[in-house]
């Protein structure tokens, strides 16, 4: 028992833990991948077009084959499942993203959420509330807004 006590903590708690370029690129992928689909989701309607919308985010984002994008949506799937809230997603790119790469995803978000020809409520508040959490102007979040609708 104090075996498997000692392996649980220093699992989760090493303080060295150095992941690859690679590693933090999958990560980032999977954290847009999640927030381009709850917004789909958001209005519990997840449409054919915003499905596409996601993957042609997708794959302009991060340059991915078809086979990686179908790979990387079942996953994200999965993740948005098993999430309890999206500071884990919101984190990372804080970290990892400069401030033109998080408007640019929340761009795709709006570009996702006008796809199915309507601007739900629910759509329009989580895009709000992860624009928040990615700390960015109220200013930018609009000109991301304008930008989707043309």
């Amino acid at each position: 028992m104090i075996s498997r006590l000692k392996l649980f903590f220093e699992q989760r708690l090493s303080v060295v833990s150095v992941e690859s370029e690679t590693e933090i690129e999958h990560r980032l992928q999977l954290a847009s991948a999640v927030l381009l689909l709850d917004v789909a989701q958001a209005d519990h309607d997840y449409t054919e077009q915003e499905k596409e919308k996601i993957q042609q985010a997708v794959a302009s984002k991060f340059s991915l084959s078809d086979d990686d994008i179908t790979q990387l949506m079942e996953l994200a799937k999965a993740k948005s499942h098993e999430a309890i809230d999206y500071h884990q997603f919101t984190s990372l790119l804080n970290k990892e993203f400069t401030n033109q790469q998080k408007i640019r995803l929340i761009e795709l978000m709006w570009q996702v959420a006008y796809a199915d020809g309507v601007l739900d409520p629910y759509e329009d508040h989580f895009i709000r509330k992860i624009s928040e959490l990615l700390y960015l102007r109220h200013s930018e979040l609009l000109s991301a807004r304008e930008r989707a609708r043309s």
